[in-house]
């Protein structure tokens, strides 16, 4: 064998992109499996339902990869762990609020369950926050994160404390 050839072969590599695409794949789709914004640990858990071999650490190389690629965005909450959402599409989103005739940037806003810790999108912007700012300051962007009990844990008569999930 010439020097520097590789002696695993083509069939080698071809097994190991399958498996690397596999185990994106399975990542990707705990979104869509989920669907609420997710921390690492709630995606491997999803993820091993497709890919039971998965570890956190493999996890965390394809959220990165998929940081990378646009293809997730990372939600970041005071005080807690960093969340996962799919990234959303430039032309899904053209009803964004204007703020002095120009676009908004395209912003979500999240209800964070104090039973279960999950944090979950809200489907919908108050809009410009104008009338809130003191007199003679101008809103650029703004953040909106809900605090209180989800459903389930409304439910469960707000007794779901901890991190289960429903």
């Amino acid at each position: 064998m010439p020097p520097g050839a590789d002696r695993k072969g083509p069939a080698h590599y071809h097994r190991k992109m399958q498996r690397l695409t596999r185990q994106r794949n399975a990542v990707f789709s705990a979104f869509s499996d989920a669907g609420r914004v997710l921390t690492a640990p709630e995606i491997l858990e999803h993820a091993r339902e497709i890919v039971p071999e998965i570890s956190l650490s493999t996890v965390y190389r394809q959220v990165s990869l998929l940081l990378a690629d646009g293809e997730i965005a990372k939600v970041e909450l005071p005080g807690e762990p960093a969340r996962y959402e799919v990234a959303c599409k430039p032309a899904a989103h053209r009803h964004a609020h204007h703020h002095d005739g120009e676009e908004a940037d395209h912003h979500h806003h999240y209800f964070h369950c104090s039973g279960c810790k999950q944090v979950f999108l809200l489907h919908a912007c108050p809009g410009p926050m104008d009338d809130l700012a003191p007199k003679g300051f101008q809103v650029k962007s703004h953040e909106v994160t809900l605090h209180g009990l989800c459903a389930a844990c409304v439910d469960a008569g707000g007794k779901a404390g901890g991190r289960k999930a429903h």
